[in-house]
């Protein structure tokens, strides 16, 4: 991925650059302005709402006209500039009309912040109704319930006794344990259940930034992370002692690791158009993934352990079977930009597939035939299934409208069949 002079930049892009009005509307008004709107609800969205709380009636242009533009006039970021002729020659046909979630509510009082452009893991649901996000120097959690947001933690309060501030790049919550990683190679590490932050570095590396974390469950049955740095290492450290038990080395920087339900191999994604599979036992290359033409910075498995995912700044996923590796059997395409977070259900059913801005795509995942197509307008910082694939967070984080958004899966007719077995 880019180094750290390149953090601030935002995909190169023609920002929504929309005026907003003053108003005098009184809160009695459900046609409302952003200066003073803090929520969306559902019952909002059936009136004729945006789910962003922007008044498109207000400006001199609609929304469908603003698509049409942001459409032609959005620059993807490239690293690895090539024709893509051949490569849109493989991307499936994919309908978009279904229906998995819907609208539920809007927080307008909080959203995520974004430091490095092509790094998009800032949003954890750890339940049905709490999600942990990034802002400024701090991770919030917001309570869906209580429709309420509480610092989680805050990294301008502490004792690392370091000159630089803690910028966060990525974050991890789970498992009772929350883990950021920064952009100078440091970490902090606490326990949901308990106020001690532990503080430490995962690299001194000039280059170090911190790129991707996981939380999952190791063979022995310890909570370890799985880190994913830009000095070209994946790290696995035991969240329990904070110690690094082991370290995976490559030529490249990482920019995801992802492991399989059996803890046996390791999907590495980075600054090359190769992927890796790496078995956890001897280290060692298992099959080495090809057909992107850009740099990876998203990976996932299937619940199942069957099917690698793969996100691409070449604005495709490619997926592969592991019982088939030399070739993608399926190619996603997405609409304006780089794939930079990828997300299996826990329950297999689906694949959330987020764009740099405006687009989150829900795949159904036991066909690939057919898909949701959520529209926002600006950059999103993350997306997240809670685990019980119930609900659905977006982030986004636009200056203006940025919030929190709330889905909730639509009950499918074998779901509606189970209630009466």
């Amino acid at each position: 991925m880019s180094d750290a002079d390149d953090v601030t930049m935002i995909e190169d892009t023609e920002i929504l650059d929309l005026e907003w009005p003053s108003t005098e509307n009184g809160p009695s008004e459900r046609k409302r302005s952003w200066h003073w709107l803090r929520e969306v609800t559902a019952e909002d969205a059936e009136n004729g709402m945006d789910v962003q709380g922007i008044t498109w009636d207000a400006f001199n242009v609609t929304r469908q006209r603003y698509r049409e533009l942001r459409l032609m006039d959005y620059k993807n970021y490239e690293n690895v500039q090539r024709s893509h002729d051949e490569l849109k020659k493989e991307i499936k046909s994919v309908r978009t009309d279904a229906k998995f979630y819907k609208f539920k509510y809007t927080t307008l009082s909080h959203r995520c912040s974004i430091v490095h452009f092509q790094l998009r893991n800032l949003l954890w649901a750890t339940g049905r109704n709490d999600v942990f996000y990034t802002h400024s120097f701090r991770i919030g959690h917001w309570n869906s319930i209580m429709k309420k947001s509480k610092v989680a933690l805050d990294l301008n309060d502490n004792n690392r006794s370091v000159e630089t501030l803690f910028e966060i790049s990525t974050i991890a919550c789970k498992d009772n344990f929350l883990l950021v990683g920064g952009l100078y190679g440091e970490y902090a590490c606490r326990r949901l259940d308990a106020d001690p932050i532990q503080y430490g570095t995962i690299t001194n590396d000039v280059n170090g930034i911190t790129n991707h974390m996981d939380i999952i469950e190791s063979r022995s049955g310890s909570t370890v992370a799985v880190i994913s740095s830009n000095d070209k290492k994946s790290r696995i450290m035991d969240l329990a002692t904070t110690r690094f038990i082991d370290t995976y080395d490559f030529e490249w920087a990482v920019n995801c690791t992802s492991v399989n339900p059996n803890k046996d191999l390791l999907c590495v994604v980075g600054d090359n158009t190769d992927t890796v599979v790496i078995s956890t036992d001897t280290k060692k290359t298992v099959a080495t993934l090809k057909g992107h033409f850009d740099y990876s910075f998203a990976s996932c498995w299937s619940p199942d352990g069957k099917i690698i995912a793969t996100g691409n700044q070449d604005k495709t996923t490619r997926l592969y079977d592991i019982r088939n590796m030399s070739k993608a059997f399926n190619v996603l395409g997405a609409k304006i930009g780089a794939v930079r977070s990828l997300h299996f259900s826990e329950n297999g059913q689906y694949l959330a597939m987020a764009e740099p801005a405006d687009f989150v795509h829900i795949f159904d995942a036991h066909t690939f035939e057919q898909s949701q197509v959520i529209d926002l307008f600006g950059e999103i910082a993350g997306v997240t299934f809670t685990p019980d694939t119930d609900g659905l967070y977006i982030a986004n984080a636009d200056e203006n409208y940025g919030c929190i958004l709330e889905y909730e899966r639509i009950p499918s007719i074998n779901d509606i069949a189970n209630i009466f077995l």
